[in-house]
């Protein structure tokens, strides 16, 4: 799915990982949530009739979908009379985007990165005490609001201590709780 495009299908994610960006005025790309399993793809798009409002790509790994098209999608909705819960579903999805956007404008910008990797990293639903994120490292640029040379500095201070490590497009968590703990404002080292 890309930002911009018009399209008449809904991809409900079943398995695996994406990654959803926009297209900001400089023509970059700026990461704006992960979705994992049981999310419905480019829904609001097809219910409106309008552009779709983010780029939709795998973070990594295999997706599996079910397409659904749009005169399908909507008479779905109408005859299980999903229309409350769809729209709710969007709303939530909506002030979740608000109140992180509040949250992460308050934070340092050490705190916003460990916060932003802890909320990627879960977006899977799985809790396991190692957490992958496939990411592009410019692709945090954004959230963050900081270089990517200062990403990579601050990469090189989680992984001296042992916090994450690093490889071509991926980042590794193996002490989410350390991570949780430098969110909420304590020291790495």
């Amino acid at each position: 799915m890309r930002q911009g495009e018009t399209a008449d299908t809904v991809h409900l994610l079943e398995r695996g990982t994406v990654r959803i960006t926009v297209i900001r005025a400089d023509g970059d790309h700026s990461l704006i949530g992960v979705r994992g399993p049981g999310e419905p793809l480019g829904e609001l798009s097809v219910l409106s009739g309008l552009p779709r409002t983010a780029t939709v790509a795998a973070s990594g790994g295999t997706c599996v979908t079910y397409v659904v098209k749009g005169e399908r999608f909507r008479q779905m909705v109408r005859g299980m009379e999903l229309e409350r819960a769809l729209w709710q579903h969007i709303v939530r999805r909506q002030q979740e985007n608000e109140v992180l956007q509040a949250e992460l404008v308050a934070l340092t910008p050490k705190r916003r990165l460990a916060e932003i990797l802890l909320r990627l990293s879960f977006a899977d639903g799985a809790d396991t005490p190692t957490r992958v994120l496939t990411i592009p490292q410019k692709e945090l640029v954004g959230p963050v609001g900081r270089s990517r040379s200062w990403i990579q500095e601050e990469f090189r201070r989680l992984r001296s201590a042992g916090i994450i490590s690093t490889k071509r497009l991926q980042v590794v968590i193996h002490d989410v709780d350390r991570l949780r703990r430098l969110a909420g404002g304590e020291k790495a080292e």
